[in-house]
């Protein structure tokens, strides 16, 4: 029955689109003029699902044939408007009907196939608290807190990834509460731009891939990498350094708190546990979580290969060779890991990070290159860190989107042949929650007890002692 109504809007838009098809072959259907008017209706519908439901791929099949079917449904819904009845629709043949049923299941089936496991809406005890803005910024940040903050529980303070915002991860933030923590997480709005904070603007979520998939490659795409950990860097220092008051804990001490953070956010965790300014600053702080964090920031742009004319080789080829070295300044140009990793700062006992990525990254073949910098930070790196992978997780398994975005979960595979995690988001919950706890069994707290994880894991460690996932 639950599913039965999640797919609500979907069966209607169905529904609306077969009752004309249907049409020439039930006699009861004919004297139904209003029925011409279905496709459209069904294309608003359609239309309708992505604002009210955000940016849904598995949709957009359904979405063209109901917009190729009103626009060949055009001039009988004319005739309708006008009072003057079309029958037309008797002239189509038995062919032409099965073809249009096997599009129309063609484009159903991704649409409840991939649909939603869960209901869209927030769940959990979020509590929304306002955080004034900066001088220096024009945003306005609101904190959302699972569960009550309290000296004897722990705090975890995420940052949103940038694909899907803090929307991505409402359900892992709810199971990490049901594991016994308090839960922090934040998004922005932008006074210039009041909807900027809204997710799965297909434009901003193919920008963010772009970086995503070529920041390790490319110098262009680098650079905004950079710029988006400069600036998860900055929000991060800023709300941390408000965190206290936020929550009312002026002048009585901090619970310990794990940081964890996805993409840039994680990137920009990850050097910041190895700077002695944030130790001493953040002294509640027992580790950090970077989730699909690539590092970028450890990326610099290659060397470009000149081309030098000789003059004594004559006009023609010193013609040539300008033209070939221009042409060779049009290419993109190249990063390579070559830059500072996390954990550099001499003679600092950097914080324990835990690096969790894809299965992926794991691949032998060596294509997965975009995970470089984790395995040099992990192994050449000065500070205490940890690899975790679930084998069959995608990159972006460890959000909420094994259950509200299955699509993604299909298209970015894990591992390949490895097997998917049950529960993907009780996974990700148990590896940030037994690192936590961890963490605290030196602590004046006890930590929450461990829990056990479904999926495969792959797991590799330095500098810490008895670590186990």
């Amino acid at each position: 029955m639950a599913i039965i109504e999640i797919w609500v809007p979907e069966l209607i838009v169905v529904f609306f689109l077969v009752l004309p098809l249907i049409r020439p072959f039930v006699k009861n259907l004919w004297s139904l003029d209003g029925l011409t008017w279905l496709p459209l209706i069904a294309l608003g519908i359609a239309i309708g699902i992505f604002p009210a439901y955000g940016f849904r791929p598995e949709c957009l099949p359904i979405l063209v044939f109901a917009l190729v079917y009103s626009i060949a449904n055009f001039f009988p819904v004319v005739s309708g408007a006008s009072t003057r009845p079309n029958d037309s629709f008797r002239d189509r043949g038995p062919v032409l009907t099965v073809c249009a049923f096997i599009l129309l299941s063609a484009a159903a089936i991704p649409m409840f196939a991939f649909s939603s496991r869960v209901d869209l809406k927030p769940e959990g005890e979020a509590e929304m608290v306002k955080v004034l803005k900066t001088s220096t910024r024009t945003r306005d940040y609101f904190l959302r807190v699972y569960g009550a903050v309290q000296a004897d529980r722990p705090l975890i303070f995420l940052v949103p990834p940038e694909i899907g915002s803090v929307a991505s991860v409402n359900l892992v933030c709810t199971e990490l509460q049901k594991k016994n923590f308090t839960v922090v997480t934040y998004f922005y709005r932008d006074t210039k731009s009041p909807r900027k904070d809204t997710v799965f603007y297909p434009a901003k979520l193919l920008a963010h891939w772009y970086i995503f998939r070529n920041a390790a490659i490319f110098a262009s795409a680098n650079e905004r990498g950079k710029t988006l950990e400069a600036d998860r860097r900055a929000e991060i220092e800023y709300l941390l350094s408000r965190l206290p008051s936020v929550l009312g804990k002026t002048g009585t001490a901090m619970p310990p708190l794990l940081l964890v953070g996805y993409g840039t956010g994680g990137s920009a965790l990850a050097y910041l546990a190895g700077e002695s300014s944030f130790i001493s600053a953040q002294s509640n702080v027992r580790g950090v979580v970077a989730i699909e964090s690539r590092l970028w920031s450890s990326y610099l742009p290659g060397p470009r290969h000149v081309r030098v004319s000789p003059i004594s080789h004559g006009i023609i080829l010193r013609q040539w060779t300008n033209f070939v070295r221009r042409l060779d300044s049009i290419w993109p140009q190249r990063v390579s890991r070559t830059g500072p990793l996390p954990g550099a700062e001499p003679s600092v006992q950097g914080l324990p990070v835990l690096y969790l990525v894809s299965g992926r990254a794991l691949d032998s073949s060596g294509r997965q290159k975009h995970y470089q910098a984790i395995f040099d930070a992990l192994r050449s790196g000065p500070g205490p860190a940890a690899l975790a992978a679930i084998e069959g997780a995608g990159p972006l398994d460890y959000q909420d989107y094994p259950f509200t975005h299955p699509i993604y979960s299909f298209l970015l595979p894990g591992l390949k042949g490895a097997e998917k995690s049950e529960d993907p988001i009780d996974d990700t919950t148990a590896i940030i929650g037994n690192f936590a706890s961890q963490l605290l069994e030196q602590a004046e707290i006890s930590p929450p007890p461990r829990q056990a994880i479904n999926g495969r894991l792959y797991v590799e460690s330095k500098g810490l002692p008895g670590f186990h996932l």
